[in-house]
This record gives C-alpha cells, structure tokens and sequence, in this order.
C-alpha cells in the first residue's frame, strides 16, 4: 500500500490550514498511469513511499502571487540549512525547476520546458519518510509573510 513521506503530509496539512478554501483541483500525491511509465516521485517507491506531492496555484482569489511566494519560499529554506531543509528535494513551478541535487549550483531555478503553471510540484528526499513530521517554518505558512517572502539562506 502506497503512503504519502511525512513530510508532504505535513506540507499539505500546513497549506489547507493557510487557505482552506483554496482550490485543490490540481492537487494530488499518487501517480496515476502516465507516472507509472517513467520515474516519477509520484510513484511508490520499493517501501511503498510516495516522495511528491502537487499543489494546486490557485491559492487565494485575493493574492494571485501566493502560489509564487510559496514556491520561492520553499526554495528559499531548501537552500537555509535549516532543521528539516534537507527534506525538499527539488521544486518546480511556473515552467521552471530548483534543485537541491545539483550542489554546484545549489538552487537556482533554471530554465523551462518543466511546465507546472496550474499546480506546484514539491519533491522529497529520503529523509522525508522518517523526519518529515516537523512544521515547515515558512513566513507565508505561518501567516508572516513579508514583501519579499525570504527566508534567509545558507551563506
């Protein structure tokens, strides 16, 4: 039986509880048959563990840039070095890709053709299964949100 990792649990959970009423059409976790046919973090993995999940873009009527600030403050604490950053494995949103798997140049968003313009893709490392329980400390979660929506990163 496929499970969601922790982590993505969590996130989701942090982000129905900022917008409630958000539109969830374009969420999901589980691969479905498209996914089955390549490697995907949406597929369960030999343990039965499902490392991304896709959130719907349209967050908020009221602020059409939410789904952006989330995107870029994901990213943002991926890069920090924070307790619980290394569990974000990359992020794609808007036609483009941040990873953490590329360490020699950490993330910075890179070029297109990665699609995701209605939803948010968010991908888990290992470590997600196991420590991905704890909150994700990030300002437009926790209702901080300030004008340029940073969390400060790792120097």
């Amino acid at each position: 039986m496929a499970r969601l990792v922790a982590a993505g649990v969590e996130l989701r959970k942090q982000i129905d509880r900022r917008w409630p009423r958000r539109d969830r059409r374009t969420d999901g976790w589980y691969g479905n048959a498209d996914h089955a046919r390549r490697i995907s973090d949406h597929n369960p993995d030999k343990r039965g563990w499902v490392h991304a999940i896709d959130i719907d873009a349209d967050l908020d009527k009221n602020d059409p840039k939410a789904a952006q600030r989330l995107a870029d403050q994901l990213v943002a604490y991926a890069r920090s070095g924070q307790p619980g950053a290394d569990r974000i494995k990359y992020v794609v949103f808007n036609d483009r890709i941040a990873s953490g798997t590329y360490k020699d140049t950490w993330w910075k968003w890179r070029g297109s053709g990665y699609g995701h313009q209605h939803h948010i893709h968010v991908s888990f490392t290992d470590k997600a299964p196991v420590t991905g329980r704890r909150p994700f400390p990030l300002p437009i979660l926790n209702g901080k949100a300030d004008a340029s929506g940073h969390v400060k990163p790792r120097p």
